[in-house]
């Protein structure tokens, strides 16, 4: 084998002098060097579920106007109970809603500090699956009330909730984005 070579590495900025040299590769089997057959399925392994960094990957509720080919529903949409496509597809067990059948919902927006709302949540004669629109109304409201409550002076139709995430279990905060 040859013998592992030394990085040299810059510690600062354009014109700085003091140049590191940092240990040697570590020297791991590339599929370039070697000669022994492969399988062509490869698989990624990632941080496990307790990784702080990852945070909790639990489920995503997506909103998206019937019809549409863009995702996301503006809050003036929201609130004039506007037709959602797979507006039946969740359910409550899926939300993790409590058994007065309520969420958590947690509002963020940069540099304000975050409010929680318990959001009820209404569904279909079936009792098992959600009814979409009320659930975008009533986030919809929610994010009305804390832009009031902060102060943030930004149009309704600028607005536009993308999906919910839930952040911890049976916690979930909407991904806004304002235009």
């Amino acid at each position: 084998m040859d013998q592992p070579r030394s990085r040299t590495l810059s510690s600062g900025g354009y014109g700085a002098g003091a140049l590191i040299t940092a240990p040697p590769l570590a020297q791991y089997p590339s599929q370039y060097n070697r000669r022994s057959r492969r399988s062509s399925t490869s698989a990624a392994f990632g941080p496990g579920p307790t990784d702080s960094f990852r945070g909790y990957d639990g489920m995503h509720i997506k909103f998206r106007v019937k019809g549409s080919y863009q995702g996301g529903v503006s809050l003036g949409e929201a609130m004039s109970n506007v037709r959602l496509s797979n507006s039946s597809a969740y359910t409550f067990q899926d939300l993790k809603a409590d058994r007065s059948g309520r969420i958590t919902l947690r509002v963020r927006w940069s540099g304000y500090s975050s409010l929680t709302y318990e959001i009820p949540i209404s569904g279909y004669d079936d009792g098992r699956s959600i009814n979409l629109g009320s659930l975008a109304r009533r986030v919809s409201r929610a994010v009305v009330h804390f832009l009031t409550a902060n102060a943030i002076n930004i149009p309704w139709d600028r607005v536009i909730i993308h999906r919910l995430e839930e952040t911890s279990f049976g916690v979930w905060m909407p991904i806004l984005t304002a235009h």
